[in-house]
């Protein structure tokens, strides 16, 4: 679980967060919703530990988290496996990571340089991160953003199955993609968060929470 306790972060003057106390459960998917601007992705920084901010952010296992951006940064001059080799904590070679990852994209993609990869390989391949560093805590800011039918298919099903074993947090804004998969759902707005808890058992619509808490 994460436990934000009077999370407050500013930026100059502006206050983008305001004395924020929420929990995120595990095994569960959780969802920030909000307009452009609202502060989601300065969350997740602050849930990183990639902004300074007033207050706490506690992990009750440890913080072992993965942040997986819209476009995700990787060494472009490299082939997708050689910045997995980088990227690996473990010291596997080449080819014991080729096996763990081959499922999500193919051997053929992985070793071609990254500056040749189209927009949907390059998120294919910041996925094959969660596999390879199977981390505790998982951060998707857009992840949907730019993907094929196929390929948001094959993501959903991903996202499902993690579930299982972590704690996730998304943030977008194709509603449709998110619904029927997020269990819990933090509007921020005006520097605060609203929870929605459980949303599938009670049948909310994200188009429908989103109507309520913007306008």
């Amino acid at each position: 679980m994460i436990k934000v306790l009077g999370l407050e972060k500013n930026y100059g003057k502006k206050k983008v967060l305001n004395n924020i106390n929420v929990s995120f459960p595990d095994n569960q998917i959780n969802f920030l919703m909000g307009k452009n601007g609202a502060g989601k992705t300065t969350f997740l920084k602050c849930v990183a530990s990639l902004e300074r901010y007033n207050g706490k952010i506690e992990f009750v296992d440890n913080n072992d988290i993965l942040v997986i951006w819209d476009d995700c940064p990787f060494y472009t001059d490299n082939s997708g496996i050689d910045n997995l080799v980088i990227f690996d904590e473990k010291n596997r070679n080449k080819k014991e990571i080729e096996e763990i990852v081959s499922n999500m994209i193919g051997i053929d993609v992985l070793r071609k340089k990254v500056k040749n990869y189209s927009y949907g390989q390059k998120k294919k391949l910041a996925l094959a991160l969660v596999e390879l560093l199977d981390p505790c805590y998982i951060l998707m800011d857009e992840i949907s953003n730019g993907l094929d039918f196929d390929t948001l298919v094959e993501l959903k099903e991903m996202i499902e199955k993690w579930k299982g074993n972590k704690n996730i947090i998304l943030t977008g804004h194709q509603f449709s993609f998110y619904d029927g998969l997020v269990d819990n759902v933090y509007v921020i707005k005006d520097g605060l968060v609203t929870e929605y808890l459980d949303i599938k058992s009670k049948k909310l619509k994200l188009e429908d929470i989103y109507n309520e808490t913007m306008h």
